[in-house]
């Protein structure tokens, strides 16, 4: 671990670095994923790749049980931080945010403080905090 944790909020401006080019988005931090995932559209427009790999996840909706979900390799840039991970590319259209970091960037790099960015327990709350700090 180089340095000290930075504290985050639930909701932060994280940018996703591609080889086509850098796109600026909200993201939910969540502790309960295993790992960050990116929606596959904001993953193509980025040019974020190549596949390196892909994982099987549980889906109670899913016919066989399970969906596989594809890993590509990206840059996220959170508070300042460079982290190179891979990440799972899915649709999430239907869900409020188009980015979800999850423990893969995280675990070692920050500390999540959600009065940061909620003032209540709702999720339609957040608000996105430092807003100039990721221009």
């Amino acid at each position: 671990m180089s340095g000290r944790k930075k504290t985050i909020g639930l909701v932060e401006l994280v940018k996703i670095k591609g080889k086509k080019k850098s796109i600026i988005k909200r993201a939910l931090c969540d502790t309960g994923a295993t790992r960050t995932s990116v929606d596959v559209r904001v993953a193509a427009s980025a040019g974020i790749g190549p596949i390196i790999s892909s994982v099987k996840i549980r889906s109670a909706s899913a016919p066989k049980g399970y969906v596989r979900r594809a890993i590509a390799e990206a840059t996220i840039i959170l508070k300042g931080k460079k982290i190179k991970t891979g990440v799972g590319i899915e649709d999430r259209s239907g869900l409020p945010y188009a980015v979800l970091i999850g423990r893969d960037v995280i675990h070692n790099n920050f500390i999540i403080d959600v009065s940061r960015t909620h003032t209540s327990n709702k999720i339609a709350d957040a608000k996105v905090a430092d807003k100039d700090e990721e221009k």
